[in-house]
């Protein structure tokens, strides 16, 4: 081999050795694909069988994101309570040999059948069939955040106002009381097999296993009972 020909080849050679480094680090890097991919999949796992067509959709991260591929399957999970919201932050973390972890933000949306009311609802009103339509929409989040069905309207009031053609949240509902201010009710004691009733006056409203006070018409003492019905209050011995 020439001198010529010794120096054509070292420099080859040398330009691989420059090159492999940025060539190997490129193959060795988790494709952002994946990351998003990682991401969707822990929000529609938490979902589950979500009521209607759930819409995921994963922020688009930066094309100069390199992270180190990763040895072992890749782990997601939901950040903070974990609970979905429209707007859902999720760790994907790499617990293999190079270890690191990243946040992506996930956008969900569902379209779902959702009761929607036909006019204006005030706070404390009782909600009946009649007071909605159920309308298929897009909605933020999923759809457990809302009520589809009358059937769920059974026991419960308004705890805020609903305008005319909001959804009906499910945060906006309360069980409602059973008993109210003022009310005549069964006091009812219980020990050692048995039982001892008694009249008194509900002093505040209540709703099923809540505590009010009541005032015991026999004595006229003013006590705390546990509501079991629209008329009767158990009270602690």
């Amino acid at each position: 081999m020439n001198l010529r020909m010794l120096k054509r080849f070292a420099l080859a050679a040398l330009t691989l050795l420059l090159l492999k480094p940025f060539g190997a680090f490129a193959q060795e890097a988790t494709d952002n694909a994946q990351l998003r991919a990682a991401a969707e999949q822990a929000v529609r796992a938490v979902a589950g069988a979500a009521t209607g067509k759930l819409e995921v959709a994963a922020d688009p991260l930066d094309e100069r994101l390199r992270l180190a591929a990763c040895t072992s399957p890749l782990v997601a999970g939901i950040a903070g309570d974990g609970q979905l919201r429209e707007r859902t932050t999720v760790n994907v973390r790499c617990n293999g040999g190079t270890r690191w972890s990243i946040y992506i933000g996930v956008n969900l949306a569902t379209e779902s059948p959702v009761l929607v009311a036909q006019r204006p609802l005030a706070t404390g009103s009782v909600p009946v069939a009649t007071d909605f339509e159920v309308v298929v929409r897009r909605l933020p989040g999923i759809s457990s955040r809302y009520v589809g069905d009358v059937a769920q309207l059974a026991g419960q009031r308004l705890r805020r106002p609903v305008a005319m053609g909001e959804a009906l949240a499910a945060e906006a509902l309360a069980v409602a009381p059973v008993v109210h201010r003022g009310q005549q009710l069964t006091l009812v004691a219980r020990a050692g097999g048995m039982e001892v009733r008694t009249t008194g006056i509900a002093l505040t409203d209540g709703r099923p296993d809540e505590r009010i006070r009541v005032q015991n018409l026999a004595s006229q003492k003013v006590i705390e009972a546990v509501v079991r019905g629209p008329e009767l209050a158990e009270v602690a011995l």
